[in-house]
């Protein structure tokens, strides 16, 4: 038993939270598996990275909390305009969870996981399996008739949290694949002090302020400066940019004063949402496998990152979070 790496469960209004401790970095990863799997709390060294909800009840109980909090996973990430998107021959409806007129973020983040693995050691740090079937649901199955399983792996080893994981198609059919995240980074608007963010873009989509596509991506003057870095303290609440990073692993940085949270990102997510909300001090980065509704854009896939999964194929991701002092 690891007398630095500790998981312990505890019941918060009547929900199972998994707390993974690093005693070694004064770290802690807090997740919630019976609500989408989300993680709600990444602290490392006295500092908050991520925003959690007020309490753990809100996840069952208020409108949209589920992909409001923490680290909501999304599949389809965003938006699909009217819920229905075409591939392989085959018309897909979504349910319109934002009514009158799209389906947003997918059924993930609000379902209940399965903890299926735990483990603790000074070699592996602390870890959480869990696993989401569509064999399981029969309603997400009569619209989207692909049993796709989804096994995610949050680990904090050293005062890093990794999420990784691989989405494996069960069934007979090639199905389309859209994927993402949408961490909440704990942000100090409130205050004087500068915040910066460094991402390595290499194109900007023109989208709306629902973050549909508006058309082809261009490097502009927002790309260019993210590489730099640039002041977020402006940017608009509940304004949003849809990005094309530059290719293979990203390493993203927001620097807080005389401290910074990065956040790197395997190549298996070339694409970054940025999003301020109104109903938290935080910051989003959000990395897709595609563009939002990348199924319904007019333009080859392998600009859109549109694609399927083979039968008995699995994909995987990755990406790593952890503080750094300057």
């Amino acid at each position: 038993m690891s007398q630095r790496y500790r998981i312990e469960r505890r019941a918060e209004d009547g929900i199972d939270v998994l707390a993974l401790s690093d005693a070694g970095t004064d770290s802690i990863v807090e997740l919630v598996p019976a609500v989408g799997n989300n993680v709600i709390r990444f602290r490392s060294g006295g500092r908050e990275a991520l925003s959690p909800p007020s309490r753990i009840g809100a996840l069952q109980q208020e409108k949209d909390a589920p992909f409001r909090y923490g680290t909501p996973i999304l599949s389809p990430p965003n938006r699909v305009k009217k819920g229905i998107f075409h591939y392989k021959g085959r018309t897909y409806h979504l349910p319109l969870n934002e009514p009158p007129d799209h389906h947003l973020h997918g059924e993930l983040c609000s379902r209940e996981w399965e903890a299926i693995a735990t483990g603790a050691s000074d070699e592996e740090g602390v870890f959480v399996t869990s696993r989401f079937r569509y064999a399981d649901h029969p309603d997400i199955l009569s619209y989207f008739p692909h049993p796709l399983s989804f096994e995610i792996t949050c680990r904090l080893k050293e005062g890093r949290m990794e999420l990784s994981g691989t989405i494996l198609n069960e069934g007979e059919d090639a199905a389309p694949f859209a994927f993402g995240l949408h961490p909440y980074f704990s942000i100090p608007f409130g205050q004087d002090e500068e915040v910066t963010l460094q991402v390595p873009a290499a194109a900007e989509w023109p989208v709306s302020n629902l973050a549909l596509v508006q058309g082809r991506p261009e490097p502009t003057e927002l790309s260019r400066s993210l590489n730099e870095g640039i002041s977020i303290l402006n940017y608009p609440v509940l304004g949003c940019s849809l990005l094309s990073l530059g290719g293979g692993t990203s390493d993203c940085r927001i620097q807080l004063g005389d401290y910074s949270i990065r956040y790197r990102l395997g190549p298996e997510l070339p694409f970054l949402v940025l999003f301020r909300p109104d109903w938290s001090d935080s910051f989003s980065l959000e990395p897709y496998t595609c563009a939002t509704d990348a199924f319904n854009l007019p333009y080859e896939p392998e600009l859109t990152g549109a694609k399927g999964i083979a039968p008995g194929e699995a994909l995987s991701f990755s990406t790593l979070t952890w503080v750094e002092e300057q």
